[in-house]
């Protein structure tokens, strides 16, 4: 990591623990119910979070007043941006409920935590808590890849959740996000694949850390329409995956097209 890049992860690193600090406190002092008004409360939040980090985030589509929205997963970051974009109650590993301060305030929107590998005995418990979460009067958004990737592609969805949506008749609707980083003397040799998605081993500390150096991140989000074919998981959850896949490649979705070479002689644009 160059110099520059190092004083600004340092620089926004303190930036953005003093707002999650800053955020306990408020809520403290205005103690907002758990659930719809926490989400409400959290969305607010992220909407400064995004703005003063200097993430740039482009919307397409027609924002879901309700029900449920499925994504592709690429980065903790995914969770703070669609956030920022309306208020969702969202569904996460259980693991995210122990990070410290994230985990505190994702609780706070009444987050459904989902143990990965949980099986067939666990999916009760799951299906009561986003029955509840349908009823919150937010969109509930998860993640049905069950984990993050690289962003090369899309995963096969895991199809536990889709069993909400069916037993509840809750209507069913797409998203993708993508990644991408802008051509910059301080990103040389930081790719969307390695810097900006989290996957696999990476830590997560020094991870956060290595992104807030890097400038011009952005990312683009697309809601899509509702998915119709639902005669059982299986076709709902495969249709699902297919509509996100596309959705994905049409937004330029590939870690290839999203890294900053090394060899370059000339980078353009600063901000």
């Amino acid at each position: 990591m160059r110099v520059l890049g190092w004083v600004r992860s340092v620089w926004l690193s303190t930036l953005f623990v003093g707002m999650l600090l800053a955020a306990g406190v408020e809520w403290w002092v205005r103690r907002p119910k758990l659930g719809a008004e926490g989400a409400v409360w959290i969305h607010r939040w992220c909407r400064r979070i995004v703005r003063v980090l200097g993430f740039q985030c482009e919307v397409e589509g027609w924002i879901p007043r309700g029900g449920a929205v499925i994504s592709n997963h690429l980065s903790y970051l995914d969770i703070l941006l669609y956030s920022s974009v309306r208020p969702f109650v969202m569904v996460a590993k259980t693991e995210v409920r122990g990070w410290p301060l994230l985990g505190w305030i994702t609780s706070r929107a009444g987050t459904v935590y989902v143990k990965r590998g949980g099986g067939p005995k666990s999916w009760p418990s799951v299906n009561a808590a986003m029955a509840e979460a349908y009823h919150s009067g937010l969109p509930v958004l998860f993640f049905p890849e069950g984990t993050t990737t690289d962003g090369a592609g899309v995963l096969p969805f895991r199809r536990g959740l889709f069993h909400s949506v069916l037993n509840n008749w809750v209507p069913l609707r797409t998203a993708a996000l993508r990644y991408s980083l802008k051509e910059d003397a301080a990103n040389r040799g930081a790719s969307v694949g390695e810097d900006i998605c989290w996957w696999g081993e990476m830590g997560f500390t020094s991870h956060v850390f290595r992104l807030l150096g890097l400038r011009g991140v952005s990312v683009k989000v697309r809601f899509g329409d509702e998915v119709l074919e639902r005669v059982d998981r299986f076709v709902l959850s495969e249709t699902a995956q297919q509509r996100v896949a596309m959705m994905y490649a049409d937004l330029g979705g590939t870690q290839a097209e999203n890294s900053v070479e090394e060899d370059k002689t000339q980078l353009v644009g600063t901000s």
